[in-house]
């Protein structure tokens, strides 16, 4: 008891801006066992060993909690995306590559962040709130100028629609992300996930590399 005690006291004395992570890695294993909507703010407080009432000192409502997961995960894949844009020396099929194996390694690491976003935000009337639905597009906005950078160069297919291609490729790799979810795809060892990677790059991106003339 002594021991549960202390650990307790520990949470309780953390700085404000590890509490705040602790809550929200707490929401993210709460939201994931028992959906957005089963889930009290109670629950999320439980998780993180902390009090209630601390849950509203950071976030105004559980809303305001899962907001702040996807938006601040999300930035960070955004300024990743971003980056990739601006290197056009790289070929576009090896950035697009590496998109797709970032999303596969977050899926290997952190499934229950990857679980969240798709289940309770993008599959979720969320989508279309006009910050939500922003977000998302600037990441379609990514990969449609990749490949468009792509095809001026020769690399990629004339014939493919840069802006279906986008919705194609975050498409498959959101029903990788649920196969995985269902149990269907593995993705849980090193060895699963370089699998995985190398089938997307395969299927996915073989299609769109312009044929030798």
């Amino acid at each position: 008891m002594a021991g549960g005690g202390s650990k307790a006291r520990a949470r309780r004395s953390a700085p404000a801006g590890d509490r705040r992570k602790q809550i929200l890695r707490a929401a993210t294993k709460v939201f994931a066992e028992r959906g957005f909507h089963r889930t009290r703010v109670s629950d999320i407080a439980r998780a993180a060993g902390v009090a209630y009432g601390l849950i509203y000192h950071y976030f105004d409502s559980k809303d305001a909690v899962l907001n702040a997961l996807f938006e601040e995960n999300w930035a960070v894949f955004l300024k990743v995306l971003a980056e990739l844009e601006t290197e056009r020396s790289r070929p576009a099929a090896e950035r697009l590559g590496r998109i797709a194996d970032l999303l596969i390694e977050a899926l290997r690491i952190a499934p229950e962040l990857i679980q969240v976003i798709i289940q309770e935000v993008s599959r979720s009337d969320r989508f279309v709130q006009p910050s939500k639905f922003d977000a998302f597009q600037r990441a379609f906005s990514v990969v449609e100028a990749i490949v468009r950078q792509g095809q001026e160069s020769g690399e990629l297919s004339a014939d493919v629609d840069p802006r279906a291609a986008s919705f194609i490729f975050f498409g498959a790799l959101e029903t990788i992300c649920t196969g995985f979810m269902l149990e269907a795809i593995p993705c849980g060892t090193d060895e699963e996930a370089a699998r995985l990677k190398r089938a997307v790059r395969q299927v996915l991106l073989h299609g769109m590399v312009a044929e030798a003339r």
